[in-house]
């Protein structure tokens, strides 16, 4: 009977209300969570992914701002906006984008420092370690990682232009909204299904079986809008990067080799913990979800564009030489 007690209390006018102010203040939390860092608290959070170096934000230097300037004027960004992207030296190898274009918070690039890179002797300055244990640049995983480390100027571009184009739409707005709408929806199809069924009058067990359903349900809603969204605009990306010409659909697959060849030394560095990260070919490793693009579908999109561009102008030679 006491363990009844609190549980019978939900039903009571007080308790609907309380769960109704709960769920609120949850999908609240959960949109604020995603919505802050990339507007109210972008500053913090690119401090937090910032590259330090002895304890200081480091800086980006003039070789790469100019270059990240460059992509700017490739892009035709305005001088408004160029005001609200803020470029900086981002921890790690990979590149990183924060906000939005639309919003008027701006939008943090993240260049990584291995755009800094031209020759193996840049890589043994830096003291690079996998799992704590430095890289013999001398093996054949050694020098496979060092040369996708290292990106010509064309290809560190198109990865700038690349982020820049991912921040030009409202994404983060629906993925914000996302958790909101998805507990919600949970929450409004329990209340449903309670009354249509009288489960109320049924054991708290059956209510219990139906909330883990319905929060299985609306989980996987989640996820699906949310990698979906993503799968979007990159794709949009990839497609609007290939308008700039054959150059950036050249740079596009020599890009993604690397990244791919990059994941696949890194397979091998890291063991056990490289084999559950990076598939054979150098994929991430994500289960049943798939929030991003597969780096391999990515490559062979560039390629296909690549070989159209290719077989159109030998059609047009052709036809000169007719």
């Amino acid at each position: 009977m006491t363990t009844r007690k609190p549980i019978n209390w939900f039903l009571t006018e007080k308790g609907r209300s309380f769960s109704f102010a709960v769920i609120t203040g949850t999908g609240l939390a959960c949109t604020l969570a995603r919505y802050g860092p990339h507007t109210f608290f972008l500053e913090k959070y690119k401090n937090f992914v910032h590259h330090y170096s002895n304890g200081q934000p480091a800086p980006l230097v003039k070789e790469l701002h100019d270059r990240y300037s460059k992509c700017l004027d490739i892009l035709n960004i305005s001088d408004v906006q160029r005001k609200l992207i803020v470029p900086f030296s981002v921890f790690g190898y990979d590149l990183f984008h924060a906000g939005s274009m639309n919003s008027r918070f701006g939008v943090a690039i993240g260049i990584p420092v291995n755009f800094r890179y031209k020759t193996l002797a840049d890589l043994e300055a830096d003291d690079i370690q996998v799992n704590q244990k430095k890289v013999n640049w001398e093996s054949e995983t050694g020098r496979k990682l060092a040369d996708a480390l290292i990106l010509p100027e064309k290809l560190q571009e198109f990865a700038i232009c690349r982020e820049i184009m991912m921040t030009q739409n409202n994404k983060i707005m629906y993925e914000s909204a996302y958790p909101f709408t998805c507990l919600f929806l949970a929450y409004n199809l329990s209340q449903f299904l309670n009354k249509k069924l009288n489960l109320y009058a049924g054991p708290p067990a059956l209510r219990g079986i139906l909330y883990t359903i319905i929060a299985m349900f609306a989980s996987g809603t989640y996820f699906l809008m949310k990698d979906m969204t993503e799968v979007y605009y990159e794709t949009d990306t990839d497609r609007r990067l290939c308008e700039l010409g054959p150059t950036f659909v050249e740079s596009g697959k020599m890009f993604y080799e690397k990244i791919l060849n990059r994941n696949q030394a890194l397979r091998e560095l890291m063991g056990k913990e490289g084999e559950n990260k990076y598939s054979k070919l150098g994929n991430e490793n994500f289960g049943i979800r798939q929030p991003r693009i597969a780096l391999v579908h990515r490559k062979q999109y560039f390629e296909h564009k690549l070989n159209e561009l290719n077989g159109s102008k030998s059609t047009d030679d052709a036809e000169l030489l007719q």
